[in-house]
C-alpha cells in the first residue's frame, strides 16, 4: 500500500463515493473528465500512488453536481496539513462506507420510486462475482429497513 498526502486521500474518497451515490461507472466517470478510461481505476487503486489532479478539480466538482468546495475537507480540519496515510480507499466492502452509499442515494431521491435488489446491485454496478460486497449491501439494506430509514415493500425498498 502506498502513502499519499490526507488531503488526497480525503478527495479520493468523496470522488469514489459520490460515483457510487450517483451510479456512475468509473470508466465512464473518467470519459467524462476526458481522460483515459483506467484513469478513475487508477486513483482507486491502493498500490499506485495516482491522485486526482487539482487541475482537474472543476470539471471533476460539475460531472458530480458539486461545486469544488464539496470535494474539500471543511475549514480547520488536519486533511491539508500535508501529513502521508496510508491510501485506504471508500470501499463496499465496508459497511460503513456502504451505509453511507445507501443513504447517499435516498438523499438524491434514488428510492422515491421502488427499488429491487437487482435494481440498487445494478446502480452501484456491482457485478454477480462482486458476492461479498452484495453480500454488505444486503446487510446495509437490513440494517436501514430496522431503523425505518427505508422501507421494504414487496420485495422492493423505498423511502
Amino acid at each position: 500500500m502506498v502513502k499519499i498526502s490526507n488531503l488526497s486521500l480525503y478527495i479520493t474518497n468523496r470522488v469514489i463515493y459520490r460515483l457510487y451515490v450517483l451510479g456512475i461507472l468509473q470508466s465512464k466517470f473518467s470519459l467524462i473528465l476526458e481522460k483515459r478510461d483506467t484513469y478513475v481505476n487508477n486513483v482507486k487503486n491502493e498500490n499506485m500512488d495516482a491522485v486526482f489532479n487539482p487541475i482537474d478539480f472543476p470539471s471533476i466538482a460539475s460531472a458530480l453536481n458539486w461545486e469544488v468546495h464539496d470535494l474539500l475537507p471543511p475549514d480547520n480540519s488536519p486533511y491539508s496539513d500535508g501529513t502521508l496515510v496510508d491510501k485506504i480507499i471508500f470501499s463496499l466492502i465496508n459497511p460503513s462506507d456502504a451505509e453511507k452509499v445507501i443513504v447517499g442515494m435516498k438523499e438524491i431521491g434514488c428510492f422515491k420510486e421502488k427499488k429491487s435488489l437487482k435494481d440498487i446491485f445494478k446502480h452501484l454496478d456491482l457485478k454477480e462475482d462482486e458476492i461479498e460486497k452484495r453480500k454488505v449491501i444486503i446487510e446495509v439494506l437490513e440494517k436501514l429497513t430496522l431503523n425505518n430509514t427505508l422501507e421494504f415493500q414487496n420485495g422492493s425498498y423505498l423511502a
